[in-house]
């Protein structure tokens, strides 16, 4: 990535500036124009009070369509990225962003956000139901409202239950749907889970929805030999897709799946969208770098010409006794 950026977010994030101490969460401000959405960031971002940062990029002034600036959202994507790019990790090795959650104006075309932040982050909604519209204006362009609601939002991203889904995801559980590569995992035929997964990013599925169904079974040694010799331990839960393909999480010996971007690569979403999603589940960071689910069939039996869906090859034929599929749904593996 061009530019001096690392400086900048060094400059936003050293620590006399975060308020408590620990990594500092990230606040992605999306929908609001120049007029507010520079002094809203700033606001958080000047507040000794908490650790949280913000960043936000100035969308179009009128207030019809504006979702459909497709390059704010990849400025905001790509300012987004900076942070989590940077590195900063604390002493027990949690990134700084340690969260990071978008907060957005809920208006008609929200939904384009999520083709540069994907299931990487938390989607915290802004809206205001008892706005009267005062001389035909909507409430982005007042920054007493905005400041209000953005405040409302970082409080509900620190609520009971946006820290349940925090603290499920750290867990690691290696049964976890929220875990799974939703572009790799069939439910049906014709169905992944990302699209449960875009479904909670929409607001139109709770949680427990994104798991109901998804298959999970406790796998002896006998049934997956080669990935316990690999991996260690043994009878451990995994789930299975319509495929019977077994997604197993693996603990240690991952082989990258960690998305950089070069200095002089041109930004897209896609290039955005894999490096968060490489990093973030739901807002919440994967760790170990590297961390990957092992597709395999149970009793070893080999994969011939498996199709894959790799967000960098597209669809590919593998074969051999795994695929490693990362959770930016990278595929890699013998491919053939």
């Amino acid at each position: 990535m061009a530019g001096n950026w690392k400086q900048g977010v060094a400059e936003a994030s050293r620590p006399e500036k975060r308020g408590p101490p620990g990594p500092s969460p990230l606040l992605v401000i999306a929908g609001l124009p120049k007029v507010t959405a520079e002094p809203a960031a700033a606001t958080i971002n000047n507040d000794r009070d908490t650790r949280w940062r913000a960043v936000a990029a100035a969308f179009p002034n009128q207030d019809a369509g504006f979702y459909g600036d497709s390059k704010a959202i990849v400025e905001l994507g790509r300012l987004a990225c900076e942070f989590a790019m940077a590195g900063k990790r604390d002493d027990e090795g949690i990134p700084t962003p340690s969260r990071i959650a978008v907060a957005y104006v809920d208006v008609a075309g929200f939904e384009r956000l999520w083709d540069v932040f994907g299931h990487a982050v938390l989607p915290m909604p802004l809206s205001h139901p008892d706005w009267d519209w005062p001389k035909g204006r909507h409430w982005r362009h007042d920054i007493e409202i905005v400041n209000l609601l953005v405040r409302r939002a970082i409080a509900q991203a620190e609520a009971d239950s946006a820290e349940a889904l925090r603290l499920r995801l750290e867990a690691h559980r290696s049964d976890d749907a929220l875990l799974l590569p939703g572009r790799n995992f069939h439910l049906d035929a014709e169905h992944r889970l990302v699209e449960r997964f875009r479904g909670f990013m929409n607001g139109h599925l709770e949680v427990a929805a994104i798991e109901a169904g998804v298959r999970v079974e406790r796998f002896a040694y006998e049934r997956l030999s080669n990935f316990y010799n690999r991996m260690g331990g043994t009878r451990k839960k995994f789930a299975i897709d319509a495929r019977d393909i077994v997604f197993a999480k693996a603990n240690h010996g991952q082989d990258g799946g960690v998305h950089e971007i070069p200095a002089d690569a041109p930004i897209d979403a896609a290039l955005l969208q894999r490096a968060l999603e490489s990093r973030y589940r739901f807002g919440t960071p994967l760790v170990p770098d590297g961390f990957q689910h092992d597709a395999q069939r149970e009793k070893n039996v080999p994969f011939n010409g498996e199709l894959f869906d790799c967000v960098t090859k597209e669809r590919v034929p593998f074969s051999g006794d795994h695929v490693n599929v990362f959770p930016s749904d990278v595929v890699t593996g013998t491919q053939g």
